[in-house]
C-alpha cells in the first residue's frame, strides 16, 4: 500500500479523496496551511505557505504521491495578485517531491482553463499558469493535471448545491429537454481515479504524467441526466433551455474527454 499526501485536505475533493484512500487500505498524508485536523479529525502536517519549498520537503517525507487539491474556496474572489500564487505552490510542490524520491504528481485544476471566451479572468489566468507549470520539464517530475469540472455529491457547491437540494426537496427543475452534453464528475468517482493513479505501474503514471485530463462520467453528461442521477426529479421541459444557459460541450468533446483520460491512465468512470 502507498502513503498518499494530499493539499487541501480540508476542503470538499482533498477530504473526500482521503477518505476513500484510507477505505482502500492506503496511508494518508494531510498538509494544510493552518487548520491542524482534516475533515475526519486526523492530524495534519501544517505547511503556512505551500510556496516554501523546504516546508513541504519535510511534509513530503515518507509519501509515494503527492495529490495537490489546495486552492481558494472562491474563484470570484481572486485578485491580480493571486493568479501567481497557484503556480508558486505547484513549482515549490515539485521541487519538494524531487527531494524525496517522488515522481507521482496530480495536480487539479478546473475545467475553467478552457475557457477561451474569458481571456481576461483572473481564476483562469491562474489555472493556466499552474498547468504550465505542472506539465513543464523541471523541476523534478511533471505533473498529471485534472481539469476538474462540477463536483457532485455531499457537500458539493454552487449550482450542483441547488440542483440537488431542488431534487431532495421535490421542486420541480426546468431540465426535461437540458439534453446537451456538459461535463460532470461525481466525487465517488474522482476517488476511484485517485485510487487507481496511486496503484497503476510506474511506467503508466510516467507515461501519462506531463499531460491535461478532464475526468468526466459521460452517463450524467447534461442537466437532465445529472438531475436524475441525483435522485427522484421532478423535470419540466421548456425549450431552448440549454440555449438559455449556455455551458453546454459537444458530444465529440466529452468522448474526447474519456477517452484522453482512458489512454494515458487506464481509467474511466465506472459503469
Amino acid at each position: 500500500m502507498a502513503t498518499a499526501a494530499i493539499t487541501g485536505i480540508t476542503g470538499l475533493a482533498g477530504g473526500h479523496v482521503a477518505q476513500a484512500l484510507r477505505n482502500a487500505g492506503h496511508e494518508v498524508v494531510g498538509i494544510s496551511r493552518s487548520v491542524a485536523t482534516d475533515r475526519a479529525g486526523r492530524p495534519v502536517r501544517i505547511v503556512p505557505d505551500l510556496a516554501d519549498a523546504d516546508a513541504l520537503a519535510t511534509a513530503l517525507e515518507g509519501c509515494d504521491i503527492v495529490f495537490h487539491f489546495a486552492d481558494r474556496a472562491d474563484r470570484k474572489s481572486y485578485q491580480e495578485h493571486d493568479v501567481g500564487a497557484a503556480a508558486a505552490a505547484l513549482t515549490a510542490i515539485r521541487s519538494a517531491a524531487a527531494r524525496n524520491g517522488i515522481r507521482r504528481i496530480v495536480a487539479a485544476s478546473s475545467v475553467y482553463a478552457d475557457r477561451a471566451d474569458r481571456p481576461d479572468d483572473l481564476y483562469r489566468r491562474s489555472k493556466l499558469a499552474m498547468e504550465a507549470v505542472g506539465t513543464a520539464a523541471t523541476p523534478g517530475s511533471p505533473a498529471l493535471v485534472l481539469r476538474l469540472p462540477p463536483l457532485h455529491g455531499p457537500g458539493a457547491r454552487g449550482t450542483v448545491r441547488h440542483i440537488a437540494r431542488a431534487v431532495e426537496k421535490g421542486w420541480p427543475l426546468p431540465f426535461a429537454w437540458a439534453t446537451a452534453p456538459r461535463r460532470f464528475l461525481s466525487l465517488d468517482a474522482l476517488a476511484d481515479l485517485c485510487i487507481h493513479l496511486t496503484t497503476i505501474e510506474d511506467a503508466v503514471f510516467d507515461r501519462a504524467a506531463g499531460r491535461i485530463c478532464v475526468p468526466v462520467d459521460v452517463r450524467q453528461g447534461s442537466l437532465a441526466a445529472l438531475s436524475r442521477t441525483l435522485g427522484k426529479a421532478r423535470l419540466i421541459p421548456v425549450p431552448a433551455i440549454d440555449r438559455l444557459l449556455g455551458g453546454q460541450v459537444t458530444a465529440d468533446q466529452l468522448e474526447q474527454d474519456r477517452r484522453t483520460l482512458a489512454d494515458a491512465t487506464g481509467w474511466q468512470a465506472r459503469g
